[in-house]
């Protein structure tokens, strides 16, 4: 069995207020906790790339129908899109920009 790493992110606004903690482990689970709502999902097949560089790769609107799929067995209206869209195009791109800076600085040493 290979060993599973998990790298937990604290994201922060522009403004330095708090954003999320997201948690993510190497063989494909998203976990976070915000102020939109608490989402977490598994990607049990992301090719021949790792987790973080699929999750860089993503696109907002895929990110948003998987975290949807998340919590529609619990309830589905325009209520729950409305936070799954709040969620996925906030979180997201902070998310990014931080594995992006990862990556960066372990190249770099």
């Amino acid at each position: 069995m290979d060993n599973i790493t998990i790298d937990s992110y604290t994201l922060e606004k522009e403004n330095g207020g708090w954003l999320a903690q997201v948690v993510l482990t190497s063989d494909g689970m998203f976990a976070a906790v915000s102020d939109w709502g608490n989402f977490a999902f598994a990607w049990r097949s992301v090719g021949d790339c790792t987790f973080k560089e699929f999750i860089i790769g993503m696109g907002v609107d895929y990110f948003e129908s998987k975290m949807i799929s998340s919590v529609s067995y619990m309830a589905m209206n325009k209520r729950v899109d409305s936070f799954c869209r709040n969620f996925s195009r906030r979180v997201l791109p902070v998310l990014q920009k931080a594995l992006k800076e990862e990556a960066e600085n372990t190249t770099k040493t």
